[in-house]
């Protein structure tokens, strides 16, 4: 994966995406790392996520800690 605003590629860790060099992205509003959207994984996560009733939710959990809404997001 790739953030969108640094442009460096991205894995996720845990429940936050983080680069080879930091888990803080310098060119991102909230300093956080943001995938690009591929459909299937959480931009803010990395998480593989599925549709659940009305909301996305990965084999966790239905709350993304690393969302600024708490919510998982394709894009």
């Amino acid at each position: 994966m790739t953030c969108r605003y640094c442009g460096q590629e991205v894995k996720s860790r845990g429940q936050r995406l983080h680069s080879s060099y930091s888990e803080k992205c310098k060119a991102s509003p909230n300093a956080k790392h943001v995938a690009l959207a591929t459909g299937t994984e959480c931009v803010y996560c990395g998480e593989p996520v599925k549709v659940s009733g009305q909301a996305l939710r990965s084999k966790y959990s239905d709350r993304c800690p690393s969302s600024p809404t708490g919510k998982h997001a394709l894009q």
